[in-house]
């Protein structure tokens, strides 16, 4: 009988497989391969199986010595043990498709056929097929989270925009009534002034007949106190049908008046009234939408095509675009060094020659206020724009990096793209003064016009193209995180604007067609526009309008866009 000794004290060691079975027999040797004891009966089973043979036997005290120094071998114990029995799985029964542990290969699959050494299979093959399905399913899960961030962003718009269309609605109103009322007060102060005009001819001729019927009660009492009985009766016989065609008029006056209804009507002017009311109220939608979104429509509105002209020589490039506040849109044509500002409907106002070459971006900071990049002069130009739409150069800040793209993080300062710089992009502030974000990005230098930048404010967010690599960055300035965005729409990507719900809209200068992302990075669609190599984009206030011109010699165009 094999004894076990534990703290001097002899114990029994009985076989791990027969115990399985209910039976306690004790145990003669240990299986090292397996990590079991077993008795006489089951270790002859080694030479039964043609996938034990290699198994190493060693003595019942070699045995507990080794279980004693590799009982923490596993590192998962859930993943790599037999749920049944708690031991490493050392064998694959392909008639059964299991991992069985020794006790169940010796037990539960003794009449199996088919049964291998997991330590001669190779599972590379198959472990990356299922790394590749999971990390299928990570990123359409992730499509999906940025589909209920999406709609959680349109929800809480969508409240806003409620609060806002209420008040706008209310002042709209107001304006209905305060109409009304004037109208009303017009209506009735023309009433008055008739009916005055009326009564007052009434009061006259009620005033002259007193006066007519007093004087003759004078007559007729110095007639009744001097008169002889006779001039009495003469006078009485020869006043009489005066007095009563008196009497009788009194009485019609008085008739005329008390039957008189002085009265306005005002129908109709409440008919109009309530027409404009229930209009108003029919023309909006109160409406709160939850659902998941899809890419933006762009619906064509205008495109005028840029050409030489006397005053501007050369064919325009406009590589710099921005909305101001009212959607009026400043251009920067950079071969002719000019600023220009159009109208709604892409009508020039007016335009401005700037006193040197090649001006590259351009930002609306305010109704009356414009900044301009000029990488070559190592400045920034800030211009005032008046009402009338003459531009003036307000200042110039030298700056110490060379700039290319520019547009606004917040009121204090710009997120600007680099030219020949180690960092892609920089902080600008209104005053000029230069600095870095605390982000890790990649060590490359952009030549002019390979790398664009704008920021999404509502998720501190700046978003980088990269034109040589066909790329497309989003970093996270709070968290440090990034998205690197590849696909196959986004060829030379170029400008970049943030539109409705921070979806990014990117010029794809490979193309005739302006990309959509979110601002997760997920590629929503292509949008095709009438340009080739679309390459510079603006998107006003308003999320409302998009601007976007090209670099195409010979058809160069500025071409706006509705954005449903």
């Amino acid at each position: 009988m094999a004894e076990a000794q534990v703290d001097e004290v002899t114990v029994d060691q009985y076989c791990q497989p027969c115990s399985e079975k209910n039976k306690n027999s004790v145990a003669d040797k240990f299986c090292v391969t397996c990590k079991e004891f077993q008795c006489e009966d089951c270790i002859n089973g080694h030479d039964d199986y043609a996938y034990m043979k290699n198994h190493t036997i060693v003595s019942i005290a070699e045995g507990q010595t080794h279980v004693s120094s590799t009982e923490c071998d596993d590192v998962d114990v859930n993943r790599y043990r037999c749920a049944k029995h708690n031991k490493r799985l050392k064998f694959y029964c392909q008639q059964d498709d299991a991992c069985v542990c020794s006790t169940c290969a010796i037990t539960s699959h003794r009449n199996c056929t088919h049964i291998a050494d997991i330590q001669n299979m190779d599972g590379r093959g198959g472990c990356d097929k299922l790394k590749n399905e999971l990390v299928a399913a990570i990123n359409s899960t992730n499509q999906v989270t940025e589909l209920l961030d999406d709609a959680d962003s349109r929800l809480f718009d969508d409240i806003r925009a409620l609060s806002d269309k209420l008040k706008d609605m209310k002042a709209r109103v107001i304006q209905i009534f305060d109409d009304f009322t004037d109208e009303i007060l017009t209506h009735a102060s023309v009433y008055s002034k008739s009916t005055k005009d009326d009564l007052a001819k009434k009061k006259v001729k009620c005033e002259t007949q007193i006066q007519s019927m007093k004087k003759t009660v004078k007559a007729l009492d110095s007639i009744m106190s001097t008169g002889t009985p006779a001039e009495q009766f003469i006078t009485e016989r020869r006043m009489l049908d005066d007095v009563h065609h008196a009497v009788k008029d009194s009485t019609s006056i008085h008739e005329e008046l008390s039957r008189i209804d002085i009265h306005c009507l005002f129908e109709d002017q409440v008919k109009k009234f309530k027409s404009k009311l229930q209009s108003e109220f029919n023309s909006e939608s109160f409406n709160i939408s939850y659902y998941l979104s899809n890419s933006s429509k762009l619906e064509f509105v205008r495109s005028i095509e840029l050409k030489a002209t006397s005053d501007n020589l050369k064919e325009p490039l406009y590589s710099g675009l921005s909305f101001f506040p009212d959607n009026r849109l400043v251009a920067v044509d950079a071969w002719n060094s000019t600023c220009l500002i159009y109208d709604v409907n892409l009508n020039v106002k007016n335009s401005y020659k700037l006193p040197y070459e090649y001006p590259h971006c351009v930002a609306a900071v305010s109704d009356d206020e414009i900044v301009v990049t000029s990488g070559g002069n190592y400045t920034l130009d800030f211009l005032n724009v008046s009402k009338t739409n003459e531009l003036t150069v307000k200042r110039t800040c030298k700056m110490n990096a060379k700039y290319y793209s520019i547009s606004m993080m917040n009121n204090e300062n710009f997120v600007v793209s680099t030219i020949d710089h180690i960092k892609p992009f920089r902080i600008v502030s209104i005053s000029g003064d230069e600095s870095e974000f605390n982000i890790k990005t990649p060590s490359k230098k952009y030549p002019v016009d390979k790398n664009y930048c704008t920021f999404i404010c509502d998720r501190e967010s700046i978003v980088q193209t990269d034109r040589e690599e066909d790329k497309i960055y989003i970093y996270n300035i709070e968290s440090g995180e990034n998205v690197m965005v590849k696909d196959e729409l986004v060829k030379s990507p170029c400008g970049v604007a943030v539109g409705p719900y921070d979806h990014v809209f990117v010029g794809s200068n490979s193309t005739k067609c302006l990309v959509e992302i979110t601002p997760g990075g997920r590629v929503l669609s292509s949008h095709q526009v009438d340009m080739y190599a679309p390459r510079y984009i603006a998107i006003s206030k308003d999320k409302k309008l998009l601007a976007v011109s090209n670099a195409e010699m010979g058809a160069q165009k500025l071409s706006l866009y509705k954005i449903a």
